[in-house]
């Protein structure tokens, strides 16, 4: 039988492959002759069920050009699949993004979405969701999202994990189905400002 205590284990286990996997590109170095990197999502969180790491790179002028210079000498380590790249400057995420594939031994492969994003950027920043969430995640709620992302990692559905926190947090969510019919109802397509609304009691 599965429980909160197995589900809590296997997030540890991913995290640490998570932060082993950036040991080993040594990604957050590579940035740092560009900007400040700082690792958000369920790396930061403590609570990854795919193979998933995210990171935003703070700087005043995000460039095309460095990025690529950071980048590249990365297709060349061995386990680095591909490389993928999107200038969104313009757009509503207002940055540079880049997706690097890196295969571990076993065959699992690593999805690295890097976002290279202004200092003054408007917002909504995953950076800023990291603090409040920590803050108001209890151990119950924290399992309650494990619950949900494995039971849509095993229907093979991505999830935007910000909406898995905001119907846990604020509608009381705590399974995947119940997770499928509040999506059902709510409105979750674009970019979002939620925040959780204050720290555990």
């Amino acid at each position: 039988m599965d429980t909160s205590a197995a589900r809590s284990d296997r997030a540890r286990r991913r995290r640490a492959a998570a932060l082993s996997v950036l040991r080993t590109l040594d990604l957050q170095a590579r940035w740092r002759r560009c900007g400040d990197p700082v690792v958000v999502g369920s790396v930061a969180l403590d609570l990854v069920v795919e193979p998933d790491i995210d990171l935003e790179i703070y700087s005043d002028a995000p460039s095309v050009a460095e990025g690529f210079a950071v980048l590249t000498p990365c297709a060349e380590l061995p386990g680095v699949r591909r490389l993928r790249f999107n200038n969104a400057l313009d757009l509503d995420d207002h940055g540079l993004y880049w997706r690097l594939d890196y295969e571990v031994a076993g065959g699992e492969t690593w999805q690295i979405d890097m976002w290279w994003l202004p200092g003054d950027h408007p917002g909504p920043r995953a950076a800023d969701l990291v603090g409040p969430l920590n803050a108001a995640l209890t151990d119950e709620t924290r399992d309650a999202v494990l619950s949900v992302k494995e039971g849509a990692a095993a229907a093979g559905e991505p999830l935007p994990g910000v909406r898995v926190y905001q119907a846990v947090l604020d509608h009381g969510v705590r399974t995947y189905p119940e997770f499928v019919a509040w999506r059902a109802r709510t409105p979750t397509d674009g970019l979002t400002s939620w925040l959780p609304a204050g720290p555990r009691r």
